[in-house]
């Protein structure tokens, strides 16, 4: 009785279990969020110990951070590129979005002037 009882509770819980995976919610009205227009540069971490860059982004309208990182061999040159650079004729953050824009991780143009 016993072994009978526990069969049928795990072939429940299997059929349970497929049945759901194959299931979604279906929104009478889609979720849309708000509109983009510009990103500001919310911080740079260079971790030169682990060969990690990683970029937060600030959403000017939304709030939301979207984060970019850079890891491995293309951190580190992009760490010792940045090291050597003048940066008085174009800012670091200029040159943050240039790359984003570069990499295709973001599309746009960059206005603005340096603090």
């Amino acid at each position: 009785m016993k072994k009978s009882l526990m069969v049928l509770i795990l072939t429940s819980f299997f059929f349970i279990q497929i049945g759901n995976a194959g299931e979604q919610l279906n929104l009478t009205t889609p979720v849309t969020r708000s509109s983009t227009s510009s990103y500001i540069i919310d911080s740079i971490h260079l971790d030169w110990s682990n060969k990690v860059i990683t970029i937060i982004l600030l959403d000017t309208v939304t709030g939301e951070k979207p984060v970019f990182s850079y890891y491995g061999i293309v951190a580190q040159n992009m760490m010792i590129a940045l090291n050597k650079v003048n940066l008085s004729i174009t800012s670091l953050q200029k040159r943050v979005f240039q790359q984003l824009i570069t990499d295709g991780k973001l599309f746009g143009t960059v206005s603005g002037i340096p603090d």
